[in-house]
């Protein structure tokens, strides 16, 4: 494997927490579970270092960011300033095929059973990809991404107290008729809502588990 294809698998790994925050990576066992040597490892190791992924630590190695609730919110507020612009790039460039396959992508969210929440989050991160590639926006959708990638983990692991699900599903919605609409304002609305609500819900879920550790 290559660096960049070693570093992707790891970014998914953390991305779906496979590999938690917090967690010390253990580059020898990494490195057999891929079949690679340490160099390549290393290399693609320094690469999740600079999207913030991991942190090198001196005598640990690369251990998976941890993330507090203010800084969740800090990176909510950067889902603000770069999502919600890119909405008259993504109406520009959707097609009717492009919604279809959105639109799929939440009637499979809709339809997963309530144990499912692997499965309904995975969908809910590539409905989020899909339609801001929409924009071909290079280098704004690689900062999205990146900034998705590091709070991922978090909506994962609240997903079970993220408001209702329904509530969720119904911003998608939303979002898919603000681009059969064709109407670039009503999909930048679309957007912001989901980014607030989405703070707000995950915010208050990580702030009310500290409180309930600390008991």
């Amino acid at each position: 494997m290559r660096p960049d294809e070693i570093a992707s698998a790891l970014r998914r790994a953390v991305r779906e927490r496979a590999i938690p925050p917090g967690h010390a990576m253990n580059q020898d066992e990494l490195a057999r579970q891929y079949g690679v040597s340490r160099i390549p490892l290393r290399e693609a190791l320094r690469t999740l270092a600079g999207e913030g992924l991991v942190i090198m630590k001196p005598g640990l190695g690369a251990v998976v960011t941890e993330l507090r609730p203010e800084e969740v919110e800090e990176l909510y507020g950067l889902r603000l300033r770069l999502e919600p612009p890119l909405a008259g790039d993504i109406i520009d460039h959707v097609g009717r095929r492009d919604i279809d396959d959105i639109d799929a992508l939440v009637q499979t969210m809709i339809a997963l059973a309530p144990s499912q929440l692997e499965e309904w989050s995975s969908a809910n991160y590539r409905f989020h990809r899909r339609i801001y590639e929409l924009s071909e926006q290079r280098h704004a959708v690689r900062l999205v991404v990146q900034v998705l990638n590091l709070v991922e983990p978090y909506v994962r692991m609240h997903a079970h107290v993220l408001g209702s699900r329904r509530g969720i599903e119904q911003r998608r919605v939303a979002t898919v008729d603000a681009l059969r609409a064709g109407d670039a304002a009503l999909l930048h609305n679309a957007i912001e809502a989901s980014i607030l609500a989405g703070r707000a819900e995950l915010v208050a879920s990580m702030t009310g588990a500290a409180a309930d550790s600390t008991l």
